[in-house]
């Protein structure tokens, strides 16, 4: 994840140093608060879990130690955090786990001469893709976009009508969330991707935005739901 933008109106990243309580190589991962009892520092978030979240690192805290060095070198290790309450974050949608894997291609077998349903050449609804967005990215629609509001196998059903009939052979891939809403999010592996290959699930994120470009290289914009600095941590 990097920083897109504060949602106060500054561009401007806040980032202040913290001791570590993990070892971290990856720049761009989400930092909790530690508020247990005899915790030495701030804790990596995980795939499903950011509460009391903290901000994003922007350098690497290295190898966390705890004994005493035979050189007498320093066991502490700092990480700089930004902190901005209300920081978003662009993170790349990947389709799997893995950094950078492909979203999944949904190719269109029929669509109903009203805009408002497709039918899918694999299952909609397993993950489900209700009540997120596709995206069109071959066919009449290239570029559009359209919130699903219900599916059944591979039918996904849709209130705002594409603006042409869907076509068979033209394709899609999902975003994954819906912006504005605060989504259940799984992160990839590394903590640095959105896992857009799930229904959502995980930890609470707002989403700001979905920028659509391709399988490869579309991104959510989004911020933490519980920051430990917001006054709504849990």
């Amino acid at each position: 994840m990097e920083f897109a933008y504060d949602l106060s109106g500054s561009s401007t990243a806040f980032v202040k140093k913290y001791q570590v309580a993990a070892s971290n190589t990856v720049l761009g991962v989400p930092y909790l608060q530690n508020a247990a009892s005899g915790g030495t520092g701030i804790v990596l978030g995980t795939t499903t879990g950011a509460a009391n979240a903290l901000g994003v690192n922007v350098d690497t805290a290295g190898t966390y130690v705890t004994a005493q060095q035979s050189d007498n070198s320093d066991t502490q290790r700092l990480t700089s955090v930004i902190v901005n309450p209300h920081a978003a974050y662009r993170a790349l949608l990947s389709g799997g786990a893995g950094d950078g894997t492909a979203m999944t291609l949904f190719t269109a077998v029929s669509g109903g001469s009203d805009g408002l349903t497709i039918v899918m050449d694999q299952s909609v609804a397993s993950p489900d893709l209700d009540e997120t967005y596709l995206y069109c990215l071959t066919g009449a629609n290239a570029g559009l976009r359209r919130k699903v509001t219900s599916t059944s196998t591979t039918t996904a059903t849709f209130i705002v009508a594409w603006r042409f009939d869907v076509a068979a052979g033209d394709t899609f891939m999902g975003l994954g969330a819906t912006p504005t809403q605060t989504e259940a999010l799984t992160l990839n592996t590394s903590l640095t991707q959105v896992n857009g290959s799930l229904a959502p699930t995980g930890a609470a994120y707002n989403v700001v935005e979905a920028i659509a470009n391709d399988r490869s290289s579309s991104y959510l914009v989004i911020s933490f739901g519980d920051h430990c600095f917001s006054g709504r941590p849990t």
